[in-house]
């Protein structure tokens, strides 16, 4: 059977890693492996990638301890076994040791954990979910291997943990509450992830994706959370691109419903929406401004509006961009718009990393009235990036529209070609068969 436990590394990390690398109990040094770096200068990597990213105080690491019944496996494979665990947890983006030790009855490994990430410097902690997903990930290696494993009576798993997360998150954190309001009113503004990363990003938010799962640090909370984990799985990231591109302009739309219909009213060619009156109290105080002027008659009558409409009105917008940039910069060729875009692309890269920069700063800074400063500095640096993205688009839509426009003239120079020879091969017989009657 397979029993594993799990322990803060908070102070004298060199010594723990000299412990789980005792020759006496790891057979002189051969059952000691590394993940991401050497185990005869783990520490010393370790450290390397605490101080590039500063981070070389608090917790500096984790020790786990993997044991087994020592009938029941050899030292080899109770190595193999715990460096399959660490690599399926964390070999993508952290230093860990294994050592298998053999001076005891039931063989063990002693596992040590970098708590700082030598890829981004994202450091890792040990909640309840991360321990659950420990204690899943062990048994099912163990059930590979053919091994007994533990039933615990307690609610471990991943999916009860997340479950009473979730429930606690909703039931008693008002924090939590506006940190879903601010995720939902990014997904309603935006029209593209990107747009919902840079809105999230303007708030003082900073996103991590890993996968299809989406790590967010908030201005509310000292932690860092994954959002499928705490409010569901509407907030994975494939989820929430779907409700990104079916909000847009109107509003969210389920698979498993019927297409909405919007009725708005209509008064004398003033169009009210109904469903915006209900919900922005600043659209209200714009409706009862039209009444008191008396641009509101009693007279009115209501009016069908579909998605598609919207759609149309969004095509629109975008031609009317890219007349725009093609009168401005008199662009007449291909070749001409790609320039433009290059240019437009190497002026937001030193912006983007600008932002970054500020980003990690707002996330160090513990006064409050410097992080409304970085705040704001963040905010007009996004909008400045929005712009010029949105102009890098209109150059995309141009080129396409012009290789599709060079592909129809080929096929219509094309067919004209085509029919200028059958029209000549049919005036040749003609011709013969005019001088056939002559004869």
């Amino acid at each position: 059977m397979a029993i594993t436990k799990y322990k803060v590394i908070k102070k004298n990390l060199e010594a723990v890693i000299n412990y789980a690398m005792n020759g006496e109990k790891t057979e002189n040094g051969i059952l000691v492996s590394g993940i991401n770096c050497l185990p005869q200068t783990a520490y010393s990597q370790m450290m390397l990638a605490k101080k590039a990213f500063h981070k070389e105080d608090g917790r500096l690491g984790y020790h786990i301890i993997q044991s087994f019944n020592g009938n029941e496996i050899s030292p080899d494979k109770c190595n193999k076994i715990g460096m399959e665990l660490a690599e399926e947890l964390w070999g993508d983006k952290y230093q860990v040791i294994v050592c298998t030790h053999t001076n005891k009855q039931n063989v063990h490994n002693h596992i040590v954990l970098n708590s700082v990430s030598f890829i981004n410097g994202s450091k890792y902690h040990n909640s309840n979910v991360e321990i659950a997903l420990l204690l899943e990930t062990n048994d099912d290696i163990c059930k590979k291997y053919g091994l007994s494993i533990i039933k615990s009576t307690k609610a471990t798993t991943v999916s009860d943990i997340s479950k009473s997360r979730i429930a606690n998150y909703n039931r008693n954190s008002g924090k939590m509450e506006l940190i879903k309001a601010d995720i939902d009113e990014a997904i309603k503004d935006a029209q593209k992830y990107q747009e919902f990363v840079d809105i999230l990003n303007y708030k003082g938010y900073y996103i991590k994706k890993y996968g299809n799962s989406i790590s967010i640090s908030s201005p509310y909370y000292n932690r860092n959370i994954r959002l499928a984990r705490v409010f569901g799985e509407d907030y994975t990231f494939e989820n929430i691109k779907t409700r990104i591109y079916h909000i847009g302009l109107y509003d969210y739309i389920n698979a498993n419903k019927q297409e909405k219909v919007y009725k708005v009213r209509v008064y004398d060619g003033i169009k009210i929406d109904q469903e915006k009156l209900k919900t922005s109290s600043f659209y209200r105080l714009y409706v009862h401004y039209l009444y008191l002027l008396g641009k509101l008659p009693p007279k009115i009558h209501y009016e069908e509006i579909t998605k598609e409409y919207y759609q149309e009105i969004d095509k629109f917008n975008k031609l009317a961009d890219e007349l725009s940039l093609i009168c401005t910069y008199n662009l007449n060729s291909k070749e001409d718009t790609q320039n433009l875009r290059i240019k437009y692309l190497e002026e937001v890269t030193p912006l983007k990393d600008k932002r970054e920069k500020l980003m990690q700063l707002y996330k160090k800074t513990t006064n409050e009235a410097d992080k409304t400063i970085i705040q704001a500095k963040i905010g007009i640096i996004t909008e400045d990036i929005n712009k010029i993205n949105s102009k890098i688009q209109t150059c995309k839509r141009i080129i396409s529209r012009a290789e599709k426009g060079e592909k129809e003239t080929v096929l219509i120079n094309n067919r004209a070609l085509e029919n200028q020879q059958n029209n000549e091969q049919e005036n040749s017989i003609n011709k013969n068969k005019d001088k056939k009657r002559i004869r």
